[in-house]
């Protein structure tokens, strides 16, 4: 321990002597191993970190599966959920949520979207929480049809107010009704999610009253009738229950359910397992996915960490060689090999020990700032500290001492070699005049070729991500978004009932429709490139065979034409099939979804409804009376999905989506369009809540797609340009030291008549060497690299030559000015001094 201590201080009093080179080495170390524990520190948040602190314990979730289709799942009714509950044995605690989106108001005329849950009163308890301030709900506030309005809000929530004391008991406008604050959630909590939590949670009771913007389009009876499957399950088994005992008895269980209820539990079995913490779903799903990008950004982190190490190693032998006699010393009077090698080991681990602590506190940074891109697309409160914890110190260290190894082990092996009769006569093994293999061979030109390799490599994959963030950003769905307008409306969340909101549409219809400038006005449920979707599988009576699935909008009389898009064979809807709730059943299908139902014959006319289960009563059909082109619906789809329309009138939904197609040359920009339409929409009627206006192309960068695309794009060109960075700083340092060590050759040459022209390409010529042999290794492995990240590329050829010629350019470029600096310095050496220099 005493000999430790020592090394310490004698490698501190060393650096403290270099602070040249000790900031260069700590600044190198920093940028490598704060890559890596920025990417840890999201991936702990993700996939490692206990959810709420640790207190939820492991929880599982429970599923309802059809025992003829395994892989078709489907919620639970709120009956059946408390017959689990109560009557199986097998939870020791299980509670029931559902999600869904309202409008909330805190001041008179200010309406915004909100995340919130509708959880069971039990729900807190079983996640291992209690409120930080006043209570959960009551076993009164969950049963459905009492309406209790109350609410929990989150601690962001409570955050947000400045920690107002006063919150408890006051009321939040939800939909515009009052509901009572009687609680505030711990802080940190997220319930059953990861990092993302919803802003408030309100009762099962309230379930019918605000209803769900995700649901599947089919009808609802009412929380509390058994037909009606709207929630998901979580939980904790009771103590001595086993996976296979838990799993007879609630197939048990399903039989008897499906027994007693047979109209609604027919062929309905149920089933445990772990509880996704990245997702709420009705089916099962594990972090795979997530886990191999995880896996991934580790990996490319870790090979800039990795140069980061060779570039130190070889600073780590430039300054050993100033040493060499020093250490021939040490050695020729009996000092222990490797208690010199502990030494300098010792000088490396201070080095990555504060390399460390300044790359903590840059990933602390970059961690936060990367998260403040998503919060302003998601209506949801982003619980995500940057602060480390024991895992991500414990990470971190564990960088330190690989980079301590991987820097340092090998310069200290080799300053300490037992032939010290050279270096007590000063006179260092000098490697300038090798050339061709020789050269390229020794030790710090490989390790230059492996940074160059390796960087490239980066480049590439980040050039690639970034070709596909560009080619995302200029994604359409099919028709042109230029020109389009798209203005959210939510009469519900106002409180408007269906009679006023379906008022209050008509009248927004008819004043934009008389605007200047405008060309066509619509509603539509859904937008292509959002962030929600509703579908289902759809059938044809007259086709046997299976039922394609299909994206479902309501939309307006003039969707089409407001969107751009032509109507291909028969019409679009009328203004009465618009307005009119009992207008006949008709529909309006894509180019896809007719050829799929009817292939080779003519859809006009023809009819569709949706798909039931066997046995159950099929639906209501719709008369096809048009047939639009496909598009794509969501921005990673590869090709044009099925799309089913259906006419406002009959099929009313609170949430719609206005959309305004300008005339072409109009003289108001979009943005002065959309002031227009806000100041328009506010005279018809002052309380319609205006949840957002967007031009389209606002519309599809602010979605979580693209978002996804861009922040691959920015972390892999993130890891792309630091390990082009460091490799040309690594090309730099080689070469200034070898300038410096052939002082005397140069000036020998000079002497001779060489000129400063053939001095710089000399050297120039010998960087360009290294350089090449690392482009042309680089180029393997960026080939390789780049094949295995094809699937996770948008629209981008994995071998796309412009990504792969681009980022060898950037990188010999780079290459090119490290080397020249030296060059440089070395035209200007002056021949008698360098002739006297050694």
């Amino acid at each position: 321990m005493k000999g430790l201590v020592q090394d310490v201080r004698f490698g501190a009093r060393l650096l403290l002597r270099s602070p040249a080179f000790t900031a260069v080495a700590v600044l190198v170390l920093a940028l490598g191993i704060g890559v890596n524990t920025a990417v840890f520190t999201l991936v702990n948040a993700l996939l490692l970190e206990p959810l709420n602190g640790g207190r939820s314990g492991r929880l599982i979730g429970v599923y309802n599966r059809d025992v003829r289709r395994p892989d078709s799942y489907r919620a639970f009714s709120y009956g059946d959920y408390t017959d689990l509950r109560d009557r199986s044995g097998v939870f020791a605690k299980l509670a029931a949520l559902d999600f869904t989106m309202v409008g909330v108001s805190e001041q008179p005329g200010v309406v915004r979207h909100a995340f919130v849950g509708l959880v069971s009163s039990n729900y807190f308890d079983t996640l291992g929480v209690a409120p930080s301030r006043g209570r959960q709900f009551t076993p009164e506030e969950e049963r459905p049809g009492q309406l209790a309005h109350v609410v929990v809000v989150s601690y962001e929530y409570w955050r947000k107010t400045g920690f107002d004391e006063g919150l408890l008991g006051r009321t939040v406008a939800v939909n515009g009704r009052p509901f009572t604050v009687v609680g505030i959630a711990p802080e940190g909590f997220t319930g059953t999610l990861a990092l993302l939590a919803p802003e408030m949670w309100l009762p099962l009771s309230v379930h019918d009253l605000l209803g769900n913007v995700f649901d599947d389009g089919k009808p609802s009876f009412g929380l509390a009738d058994r037909r009606t499957h709207r929630l998901m399950l979580a939980g904790r088994m009771a103590d001595g229950i086993g996976e296979a005992a838990a799993a007879a008895r609630l197939a048990s269980f399903g039989r008897q359910l499906a027994q007693a209820y047979p109209a609604e539990n027919r062929d309905q079995t149920v089933i445990v397992h772990p509880l996704s913490r990245l997702g709420a779903s009705t089916a099962p799903s594990d972090e795979n996915e997530v886990t191999k990008v995880s896996s991934l950004l580790l990996g490319m982190a870790g090979i800039v960490l990795f140069i980061a190490c060779l570039n130190l190693a070889n600073m780590m032998l430039a300054r050993g060689a100033a040493r060499r006699k020093e250490i021939a010393i040490r050695l020729a009077v009996g000092g222990g090999r490797m208690r010199i090698v502990r030494q300098l080991l010792t000088e490396g681990l201070l080095l990555s020990l504060l390399g460390g602590a300044a790359g903590m506190v840059m990933a602390v940074w970059a961690t936060r700032a990367f998260m403040l891109t998503l919060v302003p697309l998601i209506p949801m409160s982003v619980s995500f500290d940057p602060t480390p914890d024991g895992r991500v110190l414990a990470a971190t260290l564990a960088f330190a001492v690989v980079a301590t190894v991987a820097s340092s082990l090998g310069p200290a092996w080799s300053l300490t070699r037992p032939d010290v009769l050279p270096d007590l006569k000063e006179q260092p093994r000098a490697t300038g005049l090798r050339r061709g293999w020789k050269m390229l061979a020794a030790p710090r030109h490989a390790m230059v070729i492996g940074q160059l390799a390796l960087s490239l490599m980066l480049l590439t994959a980040g050039g690639l991500f970034l070709r596909g963030a560009l080619a995302a950003a200029a994604a359409d769905p099919g028709f042109p978004l230029p020109g389009g307008l798209v203005v959210s409306l939510d009469p519900s969340a106002g409180g408007f009932d269906e009679a006023r909101g379906r008022a209050a549409y008509q009248a927004v219809l008819s004043r934009v429709r008389s605007l200047p400038g405008v060309e066509a006005v619509s509603l539509a449920s859904l937008v292509p490139f959002g962030d929600i979707s509703e579908g289902r599988n759809v059938e044809s009576p007259a086709r046997k065979g299976p039922s394609p699935f299909a994206f479902l909008t309501t939309v307006g009389s003039d969707y089409f034409a407001s969107l751009g898009l032509p109507i291909l064979r028969g019409r679009g809807f009328t203004p009465g099939e618009e307005t009119d709730p009992h207008a006949p059943a008709v529909a309006i299908v894509d180019e896809l979804l007719a050829r799929t139902l009817w292939p080779g014959q003519a859809p006009i006319g023809q009819q569709v409804r949706f798909a039931t289960d066997e046995g159950a009563a099929p639906e209501r059909p719709f008369e096809v009376v048009g047939v639009v082109p496909s598009t794509r619906h969501e921005l990673f789809d590869q090709n044009p999905q099925a799309h089913l329309y259906l006419p406002a009138g009959s099929h009313y939904r609170a949430p719609m989506n206005l959309h305004v197609r300008l005339t072409p040359g109009a003289p108001d920009s979009e943005q002065a369009m959309l002031g227009t339409l806000r100041r328009e929409l506010r005279a018809v009627d002052p309380q319609l809540p205006i949840m957002s206006a967007k031009t389209l192309t606002e519309h599809r960068d602010a979605s979580i797609a693209l978002w996804l695309v861009r922040a691959g794009a920015g972390l892999f060109s993130t890891f792309g340009v630091l390990a082009v960075l460091l490799a040309a700083v690594g090309l730099y340092g080689v070469k200034a030291y070898l300038v410096s060590r052939r002082t005397r050759e140069i000036g020998i040459r000079m002497a001779l008549g060489a000129r400063s022209g053939d001095v710089m390409r000399m050297i120039l010529g010998e960087g360009l060497q290294v350089t090449a042999v690392g482009l042309g290794f680089g180029l393997v492995l960026s080939a390789g690299v780049a094949l295995a990240l094809g699937k996770l590329l948008y629209r981008v050829n994995p071998l796309d030559p412009t990504t792969f010629v681009a980022a060898s350019l950037v990188l010999l470029t780079a290459a090119i000015a490290a080397c020249w600096l030296p060059a440089r310095k070395a035209t200007r050496i002056v021949t008698v001094k360098a002739l006297r220099s050694e």
